[in-house]
């Protein structure tokens, strides 16, 4: 599941700055939703844009934020991804914690989804329920001065991440337990194809509700 349809979002999102954007816009969209509420938030915003008192109207300025700079985000992260340096998913975490209204989990999973590296995950209220982990994990305070408090922050996110198997394989125990948990899925790899949707242009033809 996470070679094809992660993947399937890398790609989509490597193709150009407008197209992180658009990966960007979803990631702000499942702040606070349940997963069943995807299809209809990012159709509503598919067909109709931006409307007042919607998802993502809550986040404008964040979105905004982004869509200001999307050349700069997405000209970094395929310089970061042309390096030869050591520490790149560090770059590319930090490089996304840049964008105005993204914690560490959303962060990761832009990373996860525009990279589709292994060593990122989102680790959600799901994740952290399945796992036992500390919730404080995904503290980090943007206004913090100490790069190095940043740096470690960052630093046991990736080794937690690391720890529990790494994204790859996170990714794909998560489209099952969503499945077993939901009945608006069919299966783990419906799941998993749906972030295609939510994530890119790519056509719902399977609607969820």
């Amino acid at each position: 599941m996470f070679k094809e349809d992660c993947r399937y979002v890398a790609d989509f999102c490597q193709s150009s700055p407008q197209n992180l954007l658009r990966t960007a816009i979803g990631v702000h969209g499942t702040v606070q939703q349940a997963t069943k509420n995807l299809d209809r938030i990012v159709t509503q915003y598919d067909t109709q844009g931006f409307k007042k008192g919607d998802t993502f109207f809550w986040r404008m300025n964040y979105i905004k934020h982004f869509s200001d700079n999307k050349e700069y985000f997405h000209g970094n992260m395929m310089s970061i991804l042309a390096s030869k340096k050591k520490n790149i998913p560090d770059r590319i975490l930090k490089l996304f914690l840049e964008a105005e209204g993204l914690g560490l989990p959303k962060a990761n999973f832009l990373a996860q989804l525009a990279t589709a590296n292994k060593a990122f995950s989102c680790l959600d209220l799901n994740n952290i329920k399945w796992y036992g982990i500390d919730p404080k994990i995904t503290d980090y305070n943007k206004k913090t001065r100490s790069e190095e408090v940043l740096y470690l922050r960052r630093k046991n996110y990736l080794d937690t991440v690391h720890g529990l198997g790494g994204g790859e394989y996170l990714w794909n125990a998560w489209m099952h337990g969503i499945s077993d948990k939901e009945v608006y899925f069919k299966s783990a790899e419906d799941v998993s194809r749906k972030h295609r949707h939510w994530f890119t242009t790519w056509e719902n033809q399977y609607p969820t509700l």
